[in-house]
């Protein structure tokens, strides 16, 4: 059997793959045009295989094909936004229980390692690199999701709330809010290593709460929202 059609969708889901790590980089921002020739040389695909790719990410809500314009970044407003900080704090504080019950010894050594990372960052000196510190970021919530254990989550948050979480770096975090997410990271992590359930899932949602109040202000906690977690009003 040919290869030639495994190696087409490889390449098409490494263009993928790239897109979504740009948005989440912040490279690529609410608005702007993802030329096909940049994410080409990025991935290392042809045009063919980012032109492919751009239908799917545009099926999934990364980007609008406009015409005469091409591919461009979905731009969320905020009032979408708040929501979905929402809806990541009953999806996250779920999954870090769910960790909490099925996380292993190598699984938590991971989270830990990654924990020291952040801090690493947040704490050398100069200005902090948002990038990096975002990467950083997603890489321990993806580490804590897959260790609950359960094979819809990840699909459900890329589906729902990483589109547009994505786009969001740390780059409107101040020193401090920097501080507080470091540690906030140590406690959830500690949680799920004790197993403790409820301990993990209200650590998760408090950290998910303080980074929309880091990100929005005053603007957070204006109005009730339609998805948000009832118990997490306080």
């Amino acid at each position: 059997m040919s290869q030639r059609p495994l190696q087409a969708a490889s390449n098409v889901q490494k263009a993928c793959a790239a897109i979504r790590e740009a948005v989440a980089s912040g490279r690529f921002a609410g608005g702007d045009r993802v030329r096909e020739v940049v994410v080409a040389e990025m991935a290392g695909v042809s045009r063919t295989s980012v032109r492919q790719a751009l239908a799917l990410l545009a099926a999934e809500g990364y980007v609008e094909l406009r015409p005469n314009r091409g591919a461009v970044v979905v731009d969320w407003s905020e009032d979408n936004l708040l929501q979905v900080f929402d809806l990541r704090a009953l999806l996250e504080s779920y999954a870090a229980g769910l960790a909490a019950r099925h996380a292993g010894a190598e699984d938590v050594a991971a989270m830990r390692a990654e924990v020291l990372a952040f801090e690493r960052l947040v704490r050398r000196r100069g200005p902090p690199d948002a990038r990096l510190i975002a990467e950083s970021n997603n890489r321990l919530h993806r580490r804590i999701v897959a260790a609950a254990g359960n094979p819809r989550l990840p699909a459900l948050l890329s589906a729902v709330v990483q589109v547009p979480m994505e786009r969001q770096t740390f780059a409107r975090y101040d020193r401090a809010a920097l501080e507080r997410s470091a540690l906030q990271h140590r406690d959830i992590v500690e949680a799920i290593a004790s197993g403790d359930v409820a301990w993990a899932e209200a650590t998760m949602r408090s950290h998910i709460h303080a980074g929309k109040q880091a990100i929005f202000g005053a603007a957070a906690g204006a109005a009730p929202r339609p998805a948000a977690d009832p118990g997490a009003s306080a």
